[in-house]
C-alpha cells in the first residue's frame, strides 16, 4: 500500500480555507466563531495579566479581608471580595482545561498558586501584628465547609463563565455579585489567621478546604460552560497558538515555551482526560465536605431532640433554662445546662432527661446539670437579676469601705439582713456567715456557710455576691462560701469522716443528724459512731436503723435544719 502525497497549500489558500471553515462553523448558544476568539483573548489576557497592579490589589484585598474577619465585620469582608482579582486566573484555568491548552493551564495554575500563598502570607503577617487573636463568628463560619459550599461555588463559577462568554456589556453589572458569591479571598485570610495565631491546624485545614471547594466548583462549572459554547474548536485553538507566540516574544513568560513537554501535555490532549482530571479534584474535595455535611445534619437532629427533652426543666413558676451547651463527641453527646430553679431537680429527673434525649437523638446523651437558686415565685425577677451588669455605688461614687469600718455593729446587722434576703432554692439553707474587715484600703469579705445537696455553681455565687453588694451598697464586697453536704455516705471504719460531721454540728447547733445504718453494722460500732456525734450535737440526734440486704459497713448521715419552734399560745391563769 503506497502513501498518497498531499500537495502543500500556500498561505493564501490556507487563509481562504480557514475563513471558509470559520464561516461554515455554526454558532453555539449566543457565540459566533469570531466571538469565541474574542472571548479567548479577553479571558486569557485577564488571567495572565499579573503585573504590579494585580499583586498590589490582591495583597490589599487579603489585608482588608483579614481585618474584617478579626473585627467580625461582614461589610468589610464583602469589600475585600469585591476588589479581589483572583477570579480571573481561575476562570482562565477552566478555559485552558476546556481547550486543552497546556501552556495557558500551567500559567494560570502558577498564578493561582502564587496568589494563594501571597494572601495567606499577608494575612498571617497582619495577624502577628494584631494585639489580639479572637475567633470571631466571621472566622469560625469559614472553618466548617460542607457540600453546600461546593454547590454554591459551582453555581457561582457557572455564573462567572456566563458573564465571561457574554459579549458586550449586557451582564457587566453582575460582575460584583459574582465576586461576592465565589468568596475566594476570605478563606485564605482565615488560613493566614490560623498561621499567624500559632499554627492552629483546625482553622487552617477548614479554611483551605473551603478554598479548595470554591476552586473545584468554579473550575468544574466554568469548564462545562466553555465546552458548551465551543471554546475547544480548532479556530479557537489556532487563535490560542498565535496568542502564545506573541506572548513568548515578550519578557516574563517566554521561558515557559522552552520547557520540554509543556506544549503537549499528554493528560491535556484528550478532552475526556481533562474532564476526568477536574472531576477527580472535585471528588477529592467532596469526601471531607460530605462528611462535614453529615456531621451538621447529625448536630441539627441532636439539637432538636435536646430541645424537646429540655422542656422538663422549663416549668412556669419553678424553673427556666439560663444556658445550654451541647458538645458532640464520637457517637455520643454531652449537654451542660444551667437551670434557675426554686427546688432542686432530683437524679431521677436528670435520668429522665437523658433517656428522652437519647431516644429522640438515636445516640447516647449525658447531662451535666448546674442548678442556680431562685426563690419561690421569683423566677422572673431572677432572670432580670441574672442579665443585669449594673453595679450600684454610693451617692458620692466611691466604695463605702471606710464608712463600713466606722460602724461595725450596724454593718453586721445589715449583713445579717442581706443574707436572709438572698434568693435561694428550698433545698439550700444558710447555716451561718462570718464577716471579715480589714483596714480602710481592703475589701470587706463575707464568708457564707450553706447546707445543700450539691455545691453552688460559680455563676450562682456571682449572683449572690451581686445581691449582697446591692443590698449593702458596697461594690467592693467579696463573698466566699463553704459547703456542707446534706447527705454523706461513709465507711464506718473512717473516724475522720465521722469527726468532720461532728465538728460541723458542734458549730452549727441548728442541725439535726439522721443516721441510716445498714443491718450488718455491729451494734458496738454503731454505738461508737452515735456517741461521737452525740457529744457534738447534744439532744439533736435522731437514729434510724434500716435493715436491708446491703453488704459492707456503710451508713448514711443526713443533715437538716431543726424546725423552728412555734410561738406559745396564751397561758391560762
Amino acid at each position: 500500500m503506497t502513501a498518497r502525497r498531499v500537495k502543500p497549500r500556500s498561505n493564501a489558500q490556507l487563509s481562504d480555507s480557514d475563513a471558509q471553515d470559520k464561516d461554515a462553523e455554526p454558532a453555539h448558544l449566543w457565540l459566533t466563531p469570531g466571538d469565541r476568539e474574542d472571548v479567548f483573548h479577553e479571558a486569557a489576557g485577564s488571567a495572565t495579566d499579573t503585573g504590579i497592579p494585580y499583586w498590589l490589589v490582591l495583597l490589599l484585598a487579603g489585608a482588608i479581608a483579614e481585618l474584617g474577619l478579626s473585627l467580625d465585620s461582614a461589610a468589610v469582608v464583602i469589600g475585600a471580595m469585591l476588589i479581589a482579582p483572583l477570579l480571573a486566573p481561575i476562570v482562565g484555568l477552566a478555559l485552558a482545561l476546556a481547550m486543552g491548552d497546556s501552556r495557558l493551564a500551567i500559567r494560570t495554575a502558577l498564578v493561582i498558586a502564587a496568589s494563594t500563598l501571597a494572601v495567606i502570607a499577608v494575612a498571617a503577617l497582619l495577624t502577628l501584628s494584631l494585639p489580639f487573636h479572637t475567633l470571631t463568628d466571621q472566622i469560625v463560619a469559614r472553618t466548617r465547609p460542607n457540600m453546600l459550599d461546593l454547590a454554591i461555588a459551582a453555581l457561582s463559577g457557572l455564573a462567572g463563565a456566563v458573564v465571561t462568554v457574554a459579549r458586550g456589556k449586557r451582564l457587566s453589572g453582575t460582575v460584583p455579585g459574582v465576586a461576592i458569591s465565589v468568596a475566594l479571598v476570605p478563606p485564605l485570610a482565615v488560613a493566614g489567621f490560623g498561621v499567624g495565631s500559632g499554627w492552629n491546624w483546625a482553622i487552617i485545614r477548614g479554611s483551605l478546604l473551603l478554598y479548595g471547594a470554591n476552586l473545584a466548583g468554579i473550575v468544574m462549572s466554568a469548564m462545562v460552560m466553555f465546552l458548551i459554547v465551543g471554546m475547544h474548536h480548532r479556530q479557537v485553538l489556532a487563535a490560542a497558538s498565535t496568542w502564545h507566540r506573541e506572548a513568548e516574544g515578550r519578557p516574563g513568560w517566554a521561558w515557559l515555551g522552552r520547557v520540554p513537554g509543556v506544549r503537549s501535555l499528554g493528560i491535556l490532549a484528550s478532552p475526556w482526560a481533562r474532564v476526568a482530571l477536574v472531576l477527580a479534584f472535585v471528588a477529592l474535595v467532596a469526601v471531607p465536605l460530605n462528611s462535614s455535611l453529615r456531621q451538621i445534619a447529625r448536630e441539627a437532629h441532636v439539637r432538636r431532640a435536646i430541645d424537646v427533652a429540655e422542656k422538663q426543666f422549663t416549668r412556669p413558676g419553678r424553673s427556666f433554662i439560663v444556658s445550654s451547651d451541647v458538645t458532640l463527641g464520637d457517637g455520643a453527646t454531652q449537654v451542660a445546662l444551667n437551670v434557675a430553679t426554686t427546688a432542686w431537680f432530683t437524679d431521677a429527673e436528670r435520668t429522665e432527661f437523658e433517656n428522652d434525649a437519647t431516644r429522640l437523638a438515636h445516640e447516647p446523651v449525658t447531662l451535666v446539670l448546674e442548678q442556680l437558686p431562685a426563690s419561690t415565685g421569683d423566677v422572673a425577677n431572677f432572670t432580670k437579676l441574672l442579665g443585669s451588669e449594673k453595679t450600684n455605688r454610693s451617692p458620692g461614687g466611691a466604695a463605702p469601705t471606710a464608712g463600713l469600718l466606722t460602724a461595725l455593729p450596724t454593718m453586721r446587722a445589715s449583713i445579717g439582713t442581706a443574707v436572709g434576703l438572698l434568693t435561694l432554692p428550698d433545698s439550700v439553707a444558710i447555716l451561718g456567715y462570718d464577716v471579715v474587715f480589714g483596714d480602710s484600703t481592703s475589701q470587706p469579705k463575707v464568708n457564707l456557710v450553706y447546707l445543700a445537696p450539691d455545691t453552688l455553681a460559680a455563676q450562682t455565687v456571682q449572683i449572690m455576691t451581686r445581691q449582697l453588694r446591692e443590698s449593702l451598697q458596697s461594690p467592693s464586697l467579696l463573698l466566699t462560701n463553704q459547703f456542707v453536704r446534706t447527705e454523706r455516705r461513709m465507711d464506718t471504719h473512717s473516724p475522720s469522716a465521722v469527726d468532720s460531721i461532728a465538728a460541723v454540728m458542734s458549730r452549727y447547733r441548728t442541725l439535726v443528724a439522721t443516721i441510716t445504718a445498714d443491718s450488718d453494722i455491729s451494734p458496738a460500732r454503731l454505738d461508737s459512731i452515735i456517741a461521737r456525734v452525740q457529744r457534738a450535737a447534744g439532744d439533736s440526734m435522731r437514729v434510724i436503723l434500716v435493715r436491708n440486704a446491703a453488704h459492707g459497713a456503710k451508713l448514711l448521715i443526713r443533715l437538716s435544719l431543726r424546725p423552728k419552734p412555734t410561738a406559745p399560745g396564751p397561758q391560762p391563769h
